[in-house]
């Protein structure tokens, strides 16, 4: 890399004010009464089954397209922590996971409540997710600025590379079948090319519709796949029904004296959290998935954990909210979102006119403090609010949902038509509400989806000008990609993203061919379809 590539680097070490330009901002009583609200609506979000992160992320957006982009993130973010961490109690009191992401909880959680420990569950998860959120903030701060700083020096080449890759990753590891996780990421770049040709400026796939002359409404379309799409579920599943289940929880603080002797394992999921969100389209869910796995390997009691063990809450909460940072690290310094409310992030920042990316840290780098503070704050929140209210919080699961299901549904087509006045948004909304209700019910994952239809036309922009700089010569194209140092060792990730699961379907194949009469092995649970919506 040359001295010039290098200057951005040395820059963001040194650039102090990244960390301190937002202290009057997040200071402010309003601002902190702002994220307090947000993390605490967010827990009610995850504290209701079936209302997912993604769902109260999405249907919210609209309403802080009046505020400052800082307001707006750290609202958006309050909320994410918030579900979370929610989704832990019902996975603990009643054995369904509030989020896809507290699936691993509910494994060892819910035996624990059942043995009178419920609180104490509780708790551990709380004392966790609050280490797990900390230490993600931590690698964000330190780490995002220098990946901007290399990011800065990419061209054309090195940014269709790290788009492929991105792609790769969401398919091959969202959901339980790369075929369809591919199947969803292709509709998504379908869906990415609506609108304007980006170099010609021709109309395509607009069937004559002047409303779509600017590409589909990300907003409207994240709203109805994520957020009035879960409605539909609902009603599907005629979860409006459920009957109120009345918890006990108590005794939540005893949590401290049982945490000390899980700060290798909240460390250690921590990390695997921070990296496994920084993977585009991993989430909060693989996250937990992963941490938990790698943690029954290293345990001195394995034969505990699926029966009641707090070491297998702390794994799964710690890395649950750990995913938040390293998702951040990837949507702020490149641009591409690490998760399905990355997604959404960048949306509400695009709304808000600002572009995220290695730029953003020259010309944004207040907005940047602001992000950085926000999350600390509301991690801070979380455990408060955690400790303190985890015997109220369990009410929620008494609300009943026949009343906050129309609720949703009016947030999200008002949310939807404020975007631009228009009732064409609330239609692309319905659109694609049923599509995501489709997607449910044949097991397709939505996430690649959403990060394909934000991810197609930067691919498409940079492998066009990659082409025009080479004249057209696709030889000439893919020697210059395999020739630089940085999109070759992409490429070859990207061919790795996608042949791994072929290999291993071939070699358990194999392995089911040579014991014949055995049957098949049960799946991990978390690994489902379900994994799509990221917590």
């Amino acid at each position: 890399m040359t001295t010039a590539a290098l200057s951005p680097l040395v820059a963001s070490f040194g650039g102090v004010g990244l960390y301190t330009q937002g202290v009057d901002f997040v200071l402010q009583p309003a601002t902190l009464a702002m994220i307090a609200v947000s993390v605490l609506f967010g827990m009610l979000v995850g504290a209701m089954p079936g209302l997912t992160a993604n769902m109260g992320v999405a249907v919210l957006v609209p309403l802080t397209f009046t505020m400052e982009p800082a307001a707006a993130i750290a609202c958006l973010s309050g909320i994410w922590l918030g579900a979370l961490y929610g989704g832990t109690v019902p996975a603990v009191l009643i054995n369904i996971p509030g989020t896809p992401g507290d699936i691993m909880t509910s494994l060892d959680g819910y035996p624990l409540s059942r043995r009178g420990k419920g609180g104490l569950a509780i708790g551990v998860g709380v004392l966790s997710s609050f280490v797990g959120g900390v230490i993600s903030v931590g690698v964000l701060v330190t780490a995002s600025p220098v990946v901007a700083g290399i990011a800065g020096s990419f061209g054309s080449v090195e940014y269709f590379a790290v788009t492929m890759l991105g792609l790769a990753v969401i398919a091959a590891v969202t959901g339980s079948s790369v075929s369809k996780g591919v199947a969803a990421a292709a509709l998504g770049l379908l869906a990415g090319s609506v609108g304007r040709d980006l170099l010609s400026g021709q109309p395509r796939l607009t069937f004559e519709q002047p409303e779509l002359l600017n590409g589909l409404e990300l907003i409207a379309v994240v709203v109805g796949i994520f957020g009035l799409a879960e409605v539909f579920e609902q009603v599907y599943r005629r979860g409006y029904r459920g009957t109120a289940r009345p918890q006990v929880v108590d005794r939540v603080t005893d949590a401290f004296r049982s945490f000390w002797g899980l700060k290798g394992v909240v460390a250690r999921s921590s990390v695997v959290g921070v990296f496994t969100g920084a993977v585009p389209g991993a989430g909060a869910t693989i996250a937990s998935v992963v941490a938990y796995g790698t943690q029954k390997r290293l345990s001195r009691e394995p034969e505990r954990m699926g029966k009641g063990s707090l070491e297998g809450v702390a794994a799964s909460d710690s890395a649950n909210n750990a995913c938040t940072g390293g998702a951040m690290v990837t949507m702020l310094s490149l641009g591409i979102p690490g998760d399905a409310v990355t997604a959404i992030l960048i949306g509400a920042l695009v709304v808000q006119g600002v572009q995220p990316g290695p730029a953003m840290f020259e010309s944004d780098s207040g907005l940047v403090s602001a992000i950085f503070l926000s999350l600390l704050v509301a991690n801070l929140f979380l455990l408060v609010f955690g400790l303190l209210g985890a015997r109220y919080l369990a009410h929620v699961l008494r609300l009943p949902r026949g009343v906050l299901l129309p609720v949703i549904v009016a947030l999200c087509v008002i949310g939807t038509y404020a975007l631009n006045n228009s009732v064409f948004d609330v239609y692309v909304m319905l659109f694609f509400a049923v599509v995501g209700f489709g997607f449910a019910r044949l097991g397709v994952p939505k996430a690649p989806f959403v990060l394909a239809l934000i991810l197609g036309p930067m691919l498409e922009t940079n492998l066009r000008r990659s082409l025009q700089l080479e004249d057209g010569d696709t030889i000439a194209f893919l020697t210059t990609l395999l020739s630089q140092p940085i999109s070759l060792v992409l490429t070859a990730l990207t061919v790795l993203a996608l042949g791994l699961p072929l290999l291993r379907s071939l070699a358990a194949g194999r392995r089911n061919a040579g014991r014949p009469g055995e049957g098949t092995a049960q799946s991990t649970p978390g690994t489902s379809s379900e994994a799509d919506t990221k917590g």
